[in-house]
C-alpha cells in the first residue's frame, strides 16, 4: 500500500494544475469593484502551459507509481519544477502589478486570486510526489 502512495499527491498536484489553469489568478480592484479587464485566468497569464504540465503528469504517475518506470519518475520530477518555475517566475511577478487600471484608478490594487493559491499547492505536490516516485522507483531498481 505504501508504494502506490506518491500516486495521491501526483494526481491531486496535476488536477489542481489543471482546474487553476480556468480560476482567476490575479484581480485589480477600484476601490470595491473589479472593472472590465481587471480578473486574469492562469491560461491567460501563461497560455495554458501548466494545464499541459498537468495533462502530461497524469500518464507518468501511472508509469512511475503503478509500473515502477525509472524515466516516468524522471519525468515526474523535471515537469513538477517546470511547474515551480512557472508558478514563481510568471505567475508571481505579475500579482502586484495594476496595469492600466491602476494608471486610471488612483486607488486600484491587484490581489493574487484562487486560481494562484491551487497551481501554488499543485505545483508543490506535484513535486513531493515526483521526489517520493522517483525514490521508490530507486529502490526497485536496487532490489532487481
Amino acid at each position: 500500500m505504501a508504494r502506490f502512495a506518491p500516486l495521491v499527491p501526483l494526481v491531486a498536484g496535476a488536477l489542481l494544475l489543471i482546474v487553476g489553469e480556468f480560476l482567476t489568478v490575479r484581480e485589480i480592484r477600484a476601490v470595491t469593484v473589479v472593472p472590465p479587464g481587471g480578473t486574469t485566468t492562469g491560461g491567460g497569464l501563461h497560455g495554458y502551459s501548466l494545464g499541459i504540465v498537468g495533462l502530461a503528469m497524469l500518464p507518468m504517475s501511472y508509469g512511475a507509481v503503478m509500473r515502477g518506470a525509472r524515466p516516468a519518475a524522471v519525468a515526474l520530477v523535471v515537469l513538477s519544477i517546470a511547474a515551480c518555475a512557472i508558478v514563481l517566475f510568471v505567475d508571481r511577478p505579475v500579482l502586484d502589478d495594476t496595469g492600466l487600471i491602476g494608471r486610471t484608478y488612483d486607488l486600484a490594487e491587484a490581489r493574487p486570486g484562487t486560481g494562484f493559491y491551487l497551481q501554488s499547492l499543485g505545483a508543490a505536490l506535484a513535486l513531493v510526489g515526483a521526489v517520493a516516485a522517483l525514490t521508490l522507483a530507486d529502490r526497485r531498481v536496487s532490489r532487481r
